[in-house]
């Protein structure tokens, strides 16, 4: 047998290991009920590898039904992997109704033109139908994840560290996915054994920054931004402060005037 499929399969198994002491960690510290679309990720990214396992076991790891149900169980993994980043990005912008109402949106946009070009450039085949949609999925996830941390950044934004590192997880693992699709519908057949490895080992190190920031229990995230008096708060960080707030109201009223509209 191939040293990269043993040293592979051991890795699986230890990935999958470590998606159950995820489980473990949420439901124990009740973390579950403050990141409840990021448990039904790491979830349903446990129950495909049983899943995908039962398959390997009865048709092979070599045959083609074993490829297709791993395939076609990795569209649930990439829709539930963005409702949790979906919702970390909520946990930020909530608070702010103006401005998460605008990220909604392009976020949804973004998943709906995804899927889309996904579609059209897979050649015919649901396959790189997938591996489209996967990469740009991934794509979508570490520009978004980008452009939240320059908001938080540019507008002092307080994050609670927890959603700080379930994030960087996120971003770190989709940038390397990205590169490894594009690698992999270059190289397709040759590269395969190599790209279940590297995905392998990028979400093994993600899963252990999780593990690491859910070993405490998590307080809820509130909805609505502490403030400091208004006083010192002004006098601390004013221009931050007003163009935080002139952005926030002016697209709340935007979005009333198109609700009124509409």
């Amino acid at each position: 047998m191939d040293e990269i499929d043993v040293f592979q399969r051991v890795l699986w198994g230890i990935a999958i290991s470590l998606d159950g002491v995820l489980l473990v960690l949420l439901l124990k510290r009740k973390n579950h009920r403050v990141f409840p679309a990021f448990f039904v990720y790491i979830l349903v990214d446990f129950l495909q590898g049983f899943v995908v396992l039962a398959s390997y076991l009865v048709w092979g790891f070599d045959s083609e039904i074993a490829g297709r149900v791993g395939w076609g169980t990795q569209a649930f993994v990439i829709a539930a992997r963005a409702l949790a980043v979906a919702q970390i990005c909520g946990q930020v912008l909530a608070k702010y109704r103006g401005v998460w109402a605008l990220a909604k949106r392009l976020l949804l946009a973004t998943a709906a033109i995804v899927l889309l070009v996904s579609w059209a450039v897979a050649r015919g085949s649901w396959q790189f139908a997938v591996l489209n949609a996967d990469r740009g999925m991934e794509l979508a996830v570490a520009s978004s994840i980008l452009i939240l941390f320059v908001f938080i950044r540019y507008y002092g934004v307080t994050v609670e560290p927890a959603v700080s590192v379930l994030a960087i997880g996120f971003f770190l693992y989709s940038c390397f996915h990205v590169l490894n699709d594009t690698i992999l519908e270059r190289w397709l057949y040759n590269y395969s054994k190599m790209w279940n490895l590297v995905g392998l080992l990028a979400f093994m190190a993600s899963q252990s920054l999780w593990i690491w920031v859910l070993r405490e229990r998590q307080s809820a995230t509130t909805r609505e931004p502490k403030l400091l008096p208004e006083g010192i708060y002004n006098a601390v960080t004013p221009e931050i402060n007003d163009r935080l707030r002139a952005l926030n109201d002016y697209l709340g009223q935007f979005w009333n005037v198109v609700r009124k509209r509409s």
